[in-house]
């Protein structure tokens, strides 16, 4: 933008791609390096405001008929379906309408890591979040599929367990809003462009329901009954330094429902997309991707743009040393939100990869992924924030109560065992 009277018609062009399609952000580029344009010029004119993109999604677009039918048959015919629902459907609002297709058919229901609350994580039919950042059970489910319907989500590595998910020749469903994503990394038997809300009304309108798959749903059940079980030891456990399951099972047990849960990337996200439950449909999971650390920045977004819902953001001593400084950010102007931090004193994730590549060699690798033993608690207070540092389980319920009910921002510094490691890419 060069002139500052093109600002209202790019914002309202900027609203209209931020809101159409896949929802992103929108960059506006203003000349000079600071965007010295903006300040030479006043102008008298009205923002531009449409409202079909005021919201998302602006449009629900529909699929054609005989696609709908297709696949109609399709879910009606296989023995073992299995939807993967993503963030298309998060953000398309479809959770109920997936909870009504699923149900209609008995179809169990695996998420990506940003569909995770698409369907509650007690429902009978929920096997949790499938792919790398995972739950083992839905990893199991997901390779015992005959037939996979897409939901919203692209078919990256991450999902699909770098490519090893669904396996080879099972048939695949794929919905998405962007017509680039269908059969992008798999061929599709059936390709349905259009929103994930409106497109899965569709499927549920032509279902006939005779043909639940009882037997299959109850099968997956019993796998993630068994995963359950596997994990409960450690979501129970004393032990101190703490174990991050233990800490995961007391978020879930407090978090509110209308909570926000913004988790750092690597093991903070495996951490709590396979041990936090969500147990309310207004619960709403955000991975801060990409670059690690910026999830205790994107929380203060979050809670800037939601100021009436209660803000949660975990992540690791590694992470929350990038950008640490922004404690006095929320301490000054306000923003509450509830940062835990999961202090084993490492960059846990990068212990593997720098023992695998070091080996039995001689020497103190160690000094590559630790750090010294920080008390985060005590720098949160230093810079206006409530600080609680948390050393046993017994601790944790309390430090989150009182951190709910602060009126400030609030830090809570969980230490917690470096020996600890959640599945990786878990078998199937």
């Amino acid at each position: 933008m060069d002139a500052a009277a093109q600002l209202p018609y790019q914002l309202r062009q900027a609203f209209r791609e931020a809101t159409s399609g896949t929802p992103g952000p929108v960059h506006l580029d203003v000349l000079g390096h600071v965007g010295q344009t903006a300040d030479k010029f006043e102008i008298d004119s009205e923002v531009i405001i449409e409202e079909p993109y005021t919201h998302y999604p602006a449009y629900r677009p529909e699929p054609e008929y005989e696609q709908v039918q297709k696949v109609v048959r399709a879910l009606e015919d296989a023995k073992r379906p299995v939807i993967i629902a993503g963030g298309g459907a998060t953000a398309s609002l479809a959770g109920p309408d997936i909870v009504q297709l699923a149900e209609a058919l008995s179809i169990p229901v695996a998420t990506s890591l940003n569909g995770k609350g698409t369907i509650l994580d007690h429902h009978p039919l929920s096997v949790g979040v499938a792919g790398s950042y995972s739950r083992g059970c839905a990893n199991k489910v997901f390779s015992e599929a005959d037939l996979v319907l897409f939901l919203g989500t692209n078919t990256g590595d991450m999902v699909t367990n770098n490519w090893t998910l669904p396996k080879k020749g099972t048939p695949i469903i794929q919905v998405d809003i962007n017509p680039s994503e269908l059969g992008r990394s798999y061929p599709v038997n059936v390709g349905l462009m259009g929103d994930a809300k409106a497109t899965v009304r569709k499927l549920v309108e032509f279902l006939n329901t005779k043909y639940k798959k009882i037997e299959w749903a109850q099968h997956a059940q019993e796998i993630v009954k068994k995963w359950r079980s596997h994990v409960e030891p450690f979501r129970s456990s004393d032990a101190s330094p703490i174990r991050p399951e233990r800490l995961c099972g007391e978020i879930s047990l407090i978090l509110p429902p209308n909570a926000i849960l913004v988790a750092d990337t690597g093991y903070s996200s495996i951490w709590t997309c396979s041990m936090v439950d969500f147990t309310a449909p207004g619960q709403t999971y955000i991975r801060a991707a990409g670059t690690l650390g910026w999830a205790f920045p994107a929380s203060l977004g979050a809670k800037c743009a939601a100021p009436d819902r209660p803000v949660f953001c975990f992540t690791g001593d590694g992470g929350f040393w990038y950008h640490l400084s922004e404690l006095e950010t929320a301490a000054r102007y306000g923003i509450k939100t509830i940062t835990i931090v999961n202090n084993n004193y490492c960059l846990s994730q990068c212990s593997v990869g720098v023992s695998k590549a070091y080996g039995p060699r001689s020497g103190n690798k160690g000094d590559l992924f630790r750090f010294r033993g920080a008390n985060f608690a005590n720098i949160a207070r230093e810079l206006g924030c409530l600080g609680i540092r948390v050393e046993h389980p017994q601790e944790i319920a309390g430090a989150l109560k009182t951190a709910l009910e602060a009126d400030r921002p609030a830090l809570i510094d969980v230490v917690t065992d470096e020996a600890c490691k959640p599945e990786w890419e878990p078998a199937y």
